[in-house]
């Protein structure tokens, strides 16, 4: 939440930095106030802010990540999609309109019985054009990424388990998505009527996770979560440089604190040598495995300042 971000008792926070990009140096000046943000790209005032920062590819390591693993479909839909993404800026653009037209065909589908199939065709045809585009991108990343997730996993978990991915449409998508979105729109129509609500389309997707053909959101083990977790950050810095071409910067917020040492080494490793900027927080500054050049500062009372860490 903004308001969460700024200092108590201060009407807004402020952050300005500089970002260097295949596209060039950009300066970027973001006020949060309240629940409101404003955002300045070289001085130019942003209102597509997913338009302008989609240029720029970032991996974050999160102490939630596990929530990946274990939490709702609700969860995963929105980690896909932010990653897809983070590859192909339209995307969001085409699931804000498609989250559009669900919500006029929910309107009129809570109607109630007098709904009829004429009723809701101009809708139908907004949410197959859309939603069929929405699926054929995740179903088309996660494809790209199965591979990847599947080597890291093997090397950070230090044993022979698989790991994959499958996208679990609400419908059997087949080889023609829109047809088939069609065909299921047309014959969920009574259970949408007596719901009041549209029960097939990528909203009610999901993005399964596997460890030996097993579902890890009900069968992984505190650890294998992790790992689970680990790997698929990590599969995503190689798509990002296999489908760009652009190395991202990475963000590790805490993390070390949820990892043992094993698997910070691991980590550590893989990111040895890495080409990018790396940011890390932590609470323990000696759990950093890294060498070479690096600048760190202590957080005082809400300052940064200089500081040096032994190694």
């Amino acid at each position: 939440k903004h308001e969460e971000l700024i200092t108590i008792g201060a009407s807004e926070a402020r952050i300005k930095g500089e970002i260097e990009s295949p596209a060039g140096l950009d300066e970027v000046h973001i006020v949060l106030g309240g629940e409101k943000r404003t955002i300045k790209l070289n001085g130019k005032l942003v209102y597509n802010a997913s338009k302008a920062l989609g240029r720029y590819n970032v991996v974050a390591f999160l102490p939630s990540d596990i929530e990946l693993v274990k939490g709702s479909p609700q969860t995963r839909r929105r980690y896909l999609d932010a990653l897809i993404f983070s590859l192909e800026p339209a995307h969001l653009t085409e699931l804000r309109k498609y989250h559009r037209f669900l919500v006029q065909r929910n309107a009129i589908l809570s109607k109630g019985r007098n709904v009829t199939p004429e009723s809701l065709e101009i809708w139908d045809e907004k949410l197959i054009e859309t939603g069929s585009r929405v699926i054929s991108r995740r179903l088309e990343y996660v494809k790209k990424m199965t591979p990847l997730l599947g080597r890291i996993y093997a090397d950070s978990s230090g044993s022979r388990s698989e790991a994959s991915l499958r996208y679990a449409a609400s419908f059997a998508a087949g080889d023609d998505v829109e047809a088939a979105y069609a065909e299921s729109l047309k014959a969920s129509f009574a259970k949408d009527r007596a719901r009041g609500h549209t029960t097939v389309g990528p909203h009610r997707d999901n993005l399964s996770f596997f460890i030996d053909g097993r579902d890890a959101s009900v069968y992984a083990s505190q650890g294998e979560s992790k790992n689970f977790a680990l790997a698929l950050r990590a599969s995503e810095i190689d798509l990002i440089k296999t489908t760009l071409g652009k190395t991202p910067v990475l963000l590790l917020d805490d993390v070390t604190s949820e990892l043992d040492e094993r698997r910070r080494k691991f980590l550590f490793g893989m990111l040895a040598g890495f080409p990018g900027q790396i940011f890390i927080t932590t609470t323990n500054p000696e759990e950093v495995l890294l060498k070479g050049e690096m600048k760190t500062f202590r957080i005082r009372k809400g300052r940064a300042e200089p500081a040096l860490v032994k190694r």
